[in-house]
């Protein structure tokens, strides 16, 4: 009997100990994950715009449109086209696109509000303290809010005798023109979003931003984005020629736009009424594109106020903040270089490069590696002056240590990586050199 229990024993314990192994590993990949990223919490996205449908997405022109604009009265009924919500999925999408922001889950946001027994409409009257509070709860370093304060899509249309407005809340009636055996006719949307954003640290106190428009700081930051599509050609009987931002299109009877070369983004009301606001359609679309630049400037802004100082999916090159202020007599000079320090060639995310400084480098900026390569001696004594230098890989910054020491992961690479390699900045000059080829 006793050793029956003394096995129970030893079985409970070894059990706890392979749980506590899996919940350490856990944390660890999650902190490599994000290394020097922050929490971010999306609280709410307020609806300013009256644009909020049951029906759909509130743009078909005409009293109609109005009719399907309509706000419904009971908000928790489900809405294809809630910007409220939709909003607050999207951002957070964003933020967990960057590698480096870690956006606080619903589920998350629920179990702390539970806990300090808050409705959602009490989320926009907490105070600092209450915000301290639940910043702990979610164990957030960022509570974010906003504001939606314009959203619309509206269409301008011109043809050989007249031009009118349609679209979005600013509608103007007019009667069907006159149609001919071949018309000339042109097409442009515009899709606008403004944004108010808001944010706060681990201390519930307001985060300012820096205005760039008018050079001030804020802790209510707007955000504007707008995107046209254009669209100009001729129609003659069934045969159709256009020309767009995306190409020339050619279309006969009722072929579809998906079976043309140079799919249009999504325009029409009829068809947006049928998608889901933000869904893997709603991207397609015109308000779609509109709406994923509104939050990118949201990340950015999030990036360049709170920090850590890194490089979005978005952007091809470093961005900082200082890059708007600082003279160009103060710029430094001269791409960045250094030399790999340490590397397990198994382990290729953790590649320790000495390299500075700090303030001019960037989370996911990418570097290139390059080799001693071949020897280059004098002809006559045989000495060697130089060696060749060959680039074998591309590797990307996940954390900058200190002013000297920063970590990379492989990106692409042929060879082994060594002791010694140089490893330098890719400029805007060797951005044309082809990458290397991953083996």
């Amino acid at each position: 009997m006793k050793r029956f229990f003394a096995f129970s024993l030893l079985g409970v314990l070894s059990l706890c100990l392979m749980v506590g192994v899996i919940a350490s590993s856990g944390a660890t990949s999650e902190e490599e994950a994000h290394p020097a990223g922050k929490r971010i919490a999306v609280l709410y996205f307020a609806d300013r715009t009256q644009f909020a449908s049951a029906t759909g997405c509130g743009c078909i022109p005409g009293f109609i449109g109005k009719i399907f604009g309509k706000k419904r009265r009971i908000e928790n009924i489900y809405e294809p086209w809630n910007l409220k919500i939709g909003f607050v999925t999207m951002l957070n999408r964003k933020l967990a696109e960057t590698n480096v922001y870690q956006p606080v889950s619903w589920n998350e946001l629920l179990d702390a509000m539970a806990q300090m027994t808050l409705s959602r409409d009490m989320l926009k009257k907490l105070d600092t303290v209450q915000r301290a509070k639940f910043a702990g709860l979610l164990n957030a370093d960022v509570l974010v809010t906003g504001e939606i304060r314009h959203f619309n899509q509206e269409r301008l249309r011109a043809n050989a005798s007249r031009t009118l407005r349609e679209g979005g809340r600013q509608t103007s009636q007019a009667n069907t023109s006159f149609m001919t055996g071949i018309q000339v006719m042109g097409y442009l949307h515009r899709a606008t979003v403004k944004l108010h954003l808001k944010g706060y640290d681990a201390h519930g106190e307001p985060i300012k931003f820096y205005d760039k428009t008018q050079k001030i700081m804020v802790t209510e930051l707007p955000i504007v984005a707008s995107l046209d599509h254009s669209l100009a050609g001729t129609r003659a009987a069934a045969l159709e020629a256009s020309v767009t931002e995306q190409g020339t299109n050619l279309s006969f009877g009722q072929t579809r736009a998906t079976e043309q070369k140079n799919p249009n983004p999504i325009v029409n009301p009829i068809a947006l009424n049928k998608i889901e606001f933000a869904s893997p359609e709603y991207n397609k679309t015109l308000l779609g594109m509109v709406t994923n630049e509104a939050l990118i400037k949201v990340v950015v802004a999030l990036r360049d106020n709170v920090g850590p100082n890194f490089i979005t999916p978005w952007e091809t090159r470093p961005a900082t903040a200082e890059e708007d202020t600082q003279p160009a007599e103060t710029a430094a000079v001269g791409s960045l270089k250094g030399k790999i320090q340490y590397v397990d060639n198994e382990d290729l995310g953790h590649i320790y490069v000495k390299i500075g400084p700090a303030k001019r480098m960037a989370i996911n900026q990418q570097f290139a590696v390059y080799s001693k390569g071949k020897p280059v001696r004098d002809i006559d004594t045989g000495e060697i002056l130089t060696y060749t230098r060959r680039k074998i890989a591309i590797i990307t910054v996940v954390e900058i240590q200190s002013d000297k020491m920063s970590v990379f992961r492989l990106v692409e690479g042929t060879d082994s990586l060594n002791i010694g390699d140089v490893v330098q900045e890719i400029t805007a000059e060797e951005e044309t050199e082809a990458p290397p080829k991953s083996q």
